[in-house]
């Protein structure tokens, strides 16, 4: 809908509804750039959306389902691209729109809001796992999950913290770290074009080693329940010697618990052979809904809130990892993220999940089928997992 402003507390111009990504630590700071940069053509409202990647789709899915126009901009888990290109639900972008979308951005985030080698979305974030530690406990980080597994075992027969995190709840986050350990044994779930299942021998050595992590006694309690908050407080509360999760944990660290900064380690993500880790790709894409009557105006709200000032303005204040190369060479951005040659590093080997338009489906099977990860019988979990995703790709047994 067009808003004209009634008075001078009132949005100015068009009404450009964003949803997603919108509630971020400090992000109504960068809303509030862009709004007073669009000079009263328009202003970005920010919706609330659920926290968690399955809930949103979910929200998302309903109202463009039903050719909602009140959503503008979208932003938009890397692994919705497909699906929503394939429904025609988001706006192909092209000549110069498409130019202005990739200058200076990394490629792995291009591809990720590409679908059949179109541009669908103006990449914002992207993300690669690490591992913590903590320095105290851990001199040396170990570079495979064998090594990690033995200081751990060391660590709790010496009375010290010794838990190693990670997400297992059955949600995304645990389809991420189920990816990155078949990724490590040299495995994928489908094919490249994503038309069949690709389980075998390296899934069960992935499933082998997830299973005995959640038996070992190693792993948090909880960890069937664990997402990354849970994750990020064991890190936070010291229960933890190592954590797998995201780049975000530094800057929330140093909110949380500024006293364990100085302790506080990264390394690259394990691997199952000291080789480099090919992590899961994460990140979010701006699209641009179909439906939405300004779309033009909506491409200039999603290129300002993702532009270099305001990118590095979302990374300092949220740990937003960019999708802008250029933010990477900045120096403010370099003395927050001591890290980011590790992520650049994991970047150009890091994998995308599965690229299909039936990915949901797909999602929903891994973190179902292995849930809870300790009951896992890696054989017979590969073969119901083979028969699942296939039945997923052919259209059968379809979730919601």
């Amino acid at each position: 809908m067009s808003t004209l402003a009634a008075c001078s507390s009132g949005p100015e111009g068009t009404v450009i509804n964003l949803y997603g990504g919108a509630s971020g630590v400090g992000f109504d700071k960068v809303i509030a750039d862009c709004n007073q940069q669009a000079g009263g053509r328009y202003t970005i409202v920010g919706n609330l959306t659920p926290s968690d990647a399955d809930s949103q789709r979910d929200q998302f899915v309903r109202r463009l389902a039903a050719k909602d126009d009140g959503m503008d901009l979208l932003g938009m888990d890397v692994t919705w691209t497909a699906e929503f290109a394939e429904a025609k639900w988001i706006r192909e972008l092209t000549g110069e729109q498409k130019t202005q979308a990739t200058a200076d951005t990394l490629q792995p985030p291009i591809d990720t809001a590409t679908w059949e080698d179109k541009l669908y979305g103006i990449p914002r974030t992207t993300n690669v796992q690490l591992l913590w530690y903590r320095k105290s406990l851990v001199p040396t980080p170990p570079k495979t999950f064998d090594e990690m597994i033995s200081m751990a075992q060391q660590l709790k027969a010496e009375g010290k913290p010794y838990e190693i995190g990670l997400t297992a709840a059955q949600y995304e986050g645990y389809v991420v770290n189920v990816n990155n350990l078949i990724t490590a044994y040299g495995g994928t779930l489908v094919n490249e074009d994503s038309t069949a299942p690709t389980i075998d021998d390296k899934t069960v050595q992935a499933l082998t080693m997830l299973q005995r992590l959640a038996t070992s006694g190693l792993t948090s309690s909880s960890l069937s329940n664990a997402q990354e908050p849970e994750v990020f407080a064991d890190l936070q509360a010291g229960r933890s010697a190592f954590s797998l999760n995201w780049p975000y944990v530094l800057s929330a660290m140093r909110e949380a618990n500024p006293d364990l900064v100085d302790d506080l380690g990264y390394a690259p993500y394990p691997s199952v052979d000291g080789s480099a880790p090919r992590v899961t790709l994460g990140g979010m894409n701006y699209a641009i809904s179909t439906y939405s009557k300004h779309p033009d105006e909506a491409f200039e709200a999603a290129m300002c809130l993702r532009n270099e000032k305001n990118a590095l303005s979302a990374a300092l204040d949220a740990g937003d990892v960019p999708a802008l190369a250029t933010v990477f060479e900045l120096p403010e951005f370099k003395e927050a993220y001591p890290m980011a040659d590790v992520m650049l590093t994991e970047l150009e080997t890091a994998v995308p999940r599965p690229v299909s338009p039936v990915y949901q489906n797909i999602s929903t099977i891994v973190s179902t089928t292995l849930s809870p990860p300790g009951d896992i019988d890696p054989q017979a979990s590969a073969d119901e997992l083979r028969d699942a995703i296939q039945d997923a790709i052919d259209g059968k047994g379809i979730v919601p």
